[in-house]
Order: structure tokens, then sequence, then C-alpha cells
């Protein structure tokens, strides 16, 4: 009897072990679970989203203009906390110490600009500031400048996004957290194998738009989200796929 209890608990021990492995390799091979922890991809991804991303997607094919995609940004100091992204000096920016030890930082993001192609982010028309959900300016009445995208100077159809997009205004003071930021027009060619990504929420996101580093190189690109799964009224397919120009 009591080597038929001892067989038992070996047997439960051994599934137990390769399930674990199992659900490690699926993890680390073909699925990746994700939280988003901030509202740079609002509304879409709002923020307590969890959801799937897809590892094997790129093992196969390129990224496509509308994928989100799930790639490795950079460290978060172990020393000071800083988060930066990935650099030669292999150092924190802020005190210096080395990246080694320091924990990864992934980022979420929709791909905009594909290798060789031309992109800009200019302003072409202008706003009453009221409409947009959380911006304050010095003066009530002033006019907030806003733009598009456009790839090889064609414009983007971006309807995907939560508001007009803020271009050519320095130093706004914008959103709930009360802090400056620069959004200056950009006017680049993407180089081969990197990819140009900015967030759905454009007007609260920190993306190429802010980076060091503008592009994000194909091998630090993990994953295509696919699939929410939390919270459950937000379930489905998460939209992606080719955006073309507006007629």
């Amino acid at each position: 009897m009591k080597k038929t209890l001892l067989r038992e608990v070996i047997e439960w021990i051994q599934v137990i072990a390769i399930a674990f492995v199992v659900a490690i390799f699926i993890n680390n091979v073909i699925i990746t679970n994700s939280f988003i922890p901030t509202p740079s991809m609002e509304t879409n991804l709002p923020v307590g989203s969890r959801l799937f991303g897809f590892r094997l997607t790129y093992k196969f094919t390129k990224p496509k203009r509308g994928d989100v995609v799930i790639f490795d940004y950079g460290f978060e100091c172990k020393k000071c906390k800083e988060m930066y992204q990935k650099n030669d000096d292999q150092k924190c920016p802020r005190c210096g110490t080395e990246s080694k030890g320091s924990k990864k930082v992934h980022f979420i993001k929709r791909v905009i600009g594909l290798p060789g192609e031309h992109v800009e982010v200019k302003q072409d028309y202008s706003i009453d500031q009221e409409l947009f959900r959380d911006t304050r300016l010095a003066d009530a009445n002033a006019k907030v400048p806003c733009g598009h995208v456009y790839i090889n100077g064609d414009r983007l159809d971006e309807d995907y996004l939560n508001e007009p997009m803020i271009v050519g205004m320095v130093g706004l003071r914008y959103g709930v957290q009360d802090r400056y930021m620069n959004f200056r027009e950009v006017d680049v060619v993407v180089p081969e194998d990197t990819y140009f990504l900015l967030g759905d929420n454009r007007n609260n996101s920190e993306d190429a738009r802010f980076w060091p580093n503008q592009f994000i190189s194909m091998k630090d690109i993990e994953a295509k989200a696919y699939l929410i799964y939390w919270p459950f009224n937000r379930f489905g397919i998460i939209k992606g796929g080719e955006y073309g120009k507006e007629e």
C-alpha cells in the first residue's frame, strides 16, 4: 500500500513537472502573455488590459503597417529605476549603472513606418483645445496645431486614433500627469531592417517621436499582439493590418 501511494505521488510530480516545462516552452517560444500598464495604446488597449501575442508570426513573415507588436525596448535601471532605451554604452543614461542585471522593459506599439519608407509627422490643421480630453494650455482660447502621418508623401488614414494628433507644439503642458511634451514634426527615412512605431493614444504616448533611437530593429520585435482576454467586455482580436492613405 505504501508503494502504491509512493508511486502515485511520483506520477503526480512527473505530471506537474511536465506541465511546468510545457508552460515555460509555450510562453517563451510560442506565445507571450502581456499586460498594459500605461494609457499609450488607449482606447484600443486600455490600462489594465491583458493580451496574448504570437511569437512565431515574424519567423515566417515581416511586420505589416498597422500590426500591434510587442518588442524589447530597454531596461529599468536597478539603481535609480530610470526606464531607458537600449544603447551602445549599455549603461543607464541618468546614473551610469551598467545595464547588466537591470530589469528588461517591453513596450507595445503599432507599426507605422516600414523599412525604406519616408515617414513624416507634420502639422496640417488646427483645432480648439476644448475638443481634447485633457489638454491644458495657458491660453484657453488657443488653437492647438494638429496633423497627420504621411508615408512617402501619402496621408495615412488612422481610424484607430482616439483624438486628433497634436503636431508642431513644443513644451505643451499636457494631461493629468501635468508634464511637458514636445510634439515636434518628424521627417525621417526608416533604415533597412527597422520599423517606426507609434502609440494609438498619440497625445499621451512615449514612442518613436521621443526615443533617442527612433527606430526599432527587427531582432527586437518579439511577437505580434493578437488577442485581448481581459477585461472580458473587451475580449476579441486586436485590430491590425494594412492601413492606406485617405483619398
